[in-house]
């Protein structure tokens, strides 16, 4: 990881790191604008426009809140809206669950951990997942900003994008991880995530004034920042346009504090703004922290080494018959997983995992030291340690680099890549995962009657041994065969149990048969990543 320090002016120092991002900057911009980018012309020109609509509404006409941004593209090169659409695309991704849910790459989740090591000082672990992989995860470092007007602070993020808002800690002894929340909400009035954030360390440094700050400023659409203050308290903050949620706690002195993507008020159905499988995705990773954790306070040690571990290391899951994945869970450690690192501000300390997404244990631990006043870091191995196997890395990296394929509609790169994944899974739960989007991946790009004859009994082989939300798409994908082939029904409403899903089972009976493959094909959008398949009819 680089290690940088601007010290001094902020607008002058955001100009010297354009003008040292100009070349990296280029390809993290060009992964980042990939997000927005569907296989629909329909649904990009709506995307378009609601990012012109949030552009001139919220940004350009407060441009002189983001003076040090406006400094940061004269340094880059390029005009400063460029710049600013960059910056609000993540805005774009998590409010177009207002419009298109699940159709923009983004809806992922992330992970931070609160607990007190030995010395009982406060940790915060952090997972970043987000689809960046290639550019993100090349370009990663840490920022140390001795700014006027505002604490040292660490920040950890990638080249082109200037701010600490992403993942921070400070020398009051803050911690802030910023996790994306999707629901319908859209501000035009709000501000930027990572203005707000930025402007957050110049005026807040307890909990209280914390509180007091975020009550006073609206955000653009639904982010969470999860916080640690170093006597040990913890918020946990859903910013939603006009209003915040707080929940407020405090960091037990045994235990481990989990989250993920779940909305902090309970109260608001969440379900009703997300993809069908979301929610699930979300139960799924937080149990198996949960059991992760459990083995963890059984553990004498409690250190920022085993916690990290802890977080990177996949919980070992037994399929006790071959082809039975019905029980399988994602980790909260997924394919997507782009930063994962500890925060210790009170020994100015920090854990990261070395090395290219996803960001696995492999004994690839680098420790920063002094991180306020002069960062350092060094390698730390331990050859003892249990690591993930090379099998498993390439088996999960072939997963992400299978979903970069459908996002393209690359056939041969996703047949090339699940095929890679199948084999290098041959004895993990994942392997499943692989073989279903595989059946997917024919069903998209197949035609002929004898593939879809071999698909139709592939689907039947895995129907009842998927997870449920998997399972409800692949007895979808059972009757749409049927149907093409005009073979007998043998596919049963009632088995499927997303509401969402049955309904798009009835909304598919109304499309002529003779079109209905070319139909369905055209609409689907396979999402691997969070466990689930988009239909653009419900979107």
């Amino acid at each position: 990881m680089d290690l940088l320090t601007l010290i001094g002016d902020a607008d002058e120092n955001f100009y010297q790191l354009g003008l040292l991002d100009r070349i990296r900057a280029k390809e993290v911009h060009r992964d980042v604008k990939l997000m927005l980018s569907t296989p629909w012309k329909p649904v990009n020109q709506a995307i378009e426009e609601v990012a012109k609509i949030v552009l001139k509404n919220s940004i350009l006409k407060k441009t002189n809140q983001y003076h040090q941004l406006k400094s940061y593209s004269e340094g880059l090169g390029i005009k400063f809206e460029e710049t600013i659409y960059v910056m609000l695309i993540p805005e774009i991704v998590s409010c177009m669950s207002k419009w298109a849910p699940g159709l923009i790459k983004g809806n992922l989740g992330c992970s931070s951990f609160f607990m007190r090591n030995e010395k009982s000082e406060v940790v915060h672990g952090r997972i970043l997942d987000f689809p960046l992989q290639g550019s993100f995860d090349f370009y990663e470092r840490a920022i140390l900003y001795d700014l006027k007007g505002m604490p040292k602070t660490l920040g950890f993020g990638t080249s082109g994008i200037p701010y600490p808002s992403i993942t921070l800690m400070t020398e009051d002894g803050i911690t802030l991880s910023l996790h994306q929340k999707f629901t319908n909400v859209f501000n035009i009035d709000g501000t930027s995530i990572f203005e707000l954030i930025f402007d957050l360390l110049k005026n807040a440094n307890d909990k209280k004034s914390t509180l007091e700050y975020l009550k006073n400023h609206e955000s653009i659409t639904t982010w969470a920042l999860y916080m640690s203050f170093k006597n040990g308290d913890v918020l946990a903050v859903d910013l939603m346009g006009k209003k915040i949620y707080a929940n407020e706690m405090t960091v037990p002195d045994a235990g481990v504090l989990y989250f993920c993507n779940h909305l902090e008020n309970k109260a608001i159905l969440q379900e009703d703004m997300l993809p069908t499988g979301f929610h699930q995705y979300n139960l799924m990773r937080e149990e198996i922290a949960q059991k992760k954790i459990n083995h963890f306070i059984k553990n004498k040690q409690k250190t920022e080494l085993e916690l990290i571990r802890l977080m990177a290391t996949p919980y070992d899951q037994k399929i006790k018959l071959p082809g039975h994945y019905e029980n399988y869970l994602m980790d909260n450690i997924t394919p997507s997983s782009l930063t994962v690192m500890t925060m210790n501000p009170t020994a100015a300390t920090a854990l990261y995992i070395d090395g290219p997404a996803p960001k696995l244990y492999r004994d690839n631990l680098i420790s920063i030291t002094d991180c306020f006043n002069n960062p350092a870091q060094k390698e730390l191995k331990n050859k003892k340690a249990k690591t993930v196997s090379e099998d498993y890395y390439q088996g999960i990296a072939s997963l992400m680099k299978a979903q970069k394929g459908f996002d393209l509609r690359d056939a041969s790169a996703v047949y090339h890549n699940l095929q890679l994944a199948i084999d290098h899974l041959e004895h993990f739960a994942e392997k499943g995962v692989a073989e279903f989007y595989f059946l997917i991946a024919q069903y998209m790009f197949e035609t002929h009657p004898k593939v879809l004859m071999t698909l139709l009994h592939g689907f039947k082989k895995m129907e009842g041994h998927l997870p449920q939300t998997l399972n409800d798409h692949c007895l979808l994908f059972i009757g749409r065969i049927e149907r093409i082939l005009q073979v007998p029904n043998t596919m049963e409403e009632d088995k499927i149990i997303h509401p969402k899903l049955r309904a798009i089972y009835n909304l598919e009976i109304k499309i002529p048969r003779l079109i209905f493959h070319m139909t369905t094909k055209n609409m689907i959008v396979p999402r691997l990543d969070i466990l689930d398949v988009i239909y653009i009819y419900i979107s």
